[in-house]
């Protein structure tokens, strides 16, 4: 079974801020791109405008489709070939610019001197209107800002315990992806980035016209390819810590059960096993053991549920 990546909402320039590249290990493991604001994205969700596409494949029998989805703060490239058959006929159904929503995984090419150039490998996208378009954009300035919000107490508190923030409500996906931020990018000025995220202002107000025309591609960019850390050795679990486990997934599956969308709110979780014996610290350790067990998933940050229930297809 291979589960299925968070899919992050970004910005264009967020993901073309991204030249620091992690990939795991493992026959079918994941590759990341991580950008200075907080991101560690393999999958993306981003609206914009989205162009007609054109073809750009040498083989007939093999055919590949590359557009252009631009939003207020930049360009970025959107493609789909035979592997993506769904992606691949909703993009040849753009005929004329159209504010679209693309689901799709990040993809990095890279030449022989280190030069890469960022694009989405789309999965799906649905065309929006007016009003849509603005929702999704509000909802990607939002996610933004609390990244980088993240990213900028980290720096000014970097001692903070993992289990405190996870405490305030802090997705451990996110966290993970701002604590890894900080080390690639020691040094960035990451002051402009806001100003960059202004630009979404006018289009979310509904002062900025609908794009007629989508800019070009932008240029290409140098990437740091960097291998993922060497994997943790841990001793198997206690006969105590097995049964710490069942009753925090006994707790985790009472409250997904119980909610409108099947997911665990991890505050509540947290005050349901309190009341059952488990510290706060205690729940930390054994959701950070499941995770990485591949048992238990956070798709949503601070939504959690059993990994078995997200399979790719």
């Amino acid at each position: 079974m291979a589960l299925r990546e968070t899919a992050w909402r970004e910005t264009a320039a967020e993901i073309l801020s991204a030249l620091q590249e992690e990939r795991g290990t493992g026959e079918r493991a994941a590759t990341y791109l991580l950008s200075p604001y907080g991101s560690r994205m393999s999958r993306v969700l981003i609206a914009g405008t989205l162009s007609p596409p054109e073809s750009i494949g040498r083989d007939p029998a093999q055919p590949f489709w590359r557009s252009r989805l631009a939003d207020p703060t930049g360009t970025v490239a959107v493609t789909a070939g035979g592997f993506q058959p769904r992606a691949m006929a909703q993009l040849r159904a753009i005929a004329t610019p159209q504010p679209a929503l693309v689901a799709g995984k990040v993809h990095l090419y890279r030449g022989n001197d280190g030069t890469g150039y960022i694009s989405i490998r789309a999965e799906a996208l649905r065309p929006m209107d007016a009003g849509q378009l603005q929702v999704a954009l509000v909802d990607e300035l939002s996610q933004s800002l609390d990244r980088l919000e993240l990213v900028e107490r980290l720096l000014k508190e970097p001692m903070t315990p993992d289990a405190s923030l996870r405490a305030e409500g802090i997705g451990a996906t996110g966290l993970r992806a701002a604590r890894e931020t900080i080390r690639r990018y020691p040094s960035i000025d990451r002051s402009a980035f806001r100003a960059t995220l202004k630009l979404l202002l006018p289009a979310i107000e509904g002062r900025a016209p609908a794009l007629s025309a989508v800019p070009g591609i932008p240029a290409t960019v140098r990437v740091t390819r960097v291998g993922a850390p060497a994997p943790r050795r841990r001793e198997a679990p206690s006969a105590s810590e097995r049964a710490n486990e069942s009753t925090f997934l006994d707790a985790m599956d009472e409250l997904a059960d119980g909610s409108m969308d099947g997911y665990a709110d991890y505050r509540e979780l947290r005050q349901r096993l309190a009341e059952r014996g488990l510290s706060e610290e205690a729940a930390e350790t054994i959701l950070a053991r499941l995770q990485d067990d591949g048992v238990v998933e956070e798709p949503i940050m601070g939504r959690l549920r059993r990994a078995s229930a997200l399979t790719d297809g």
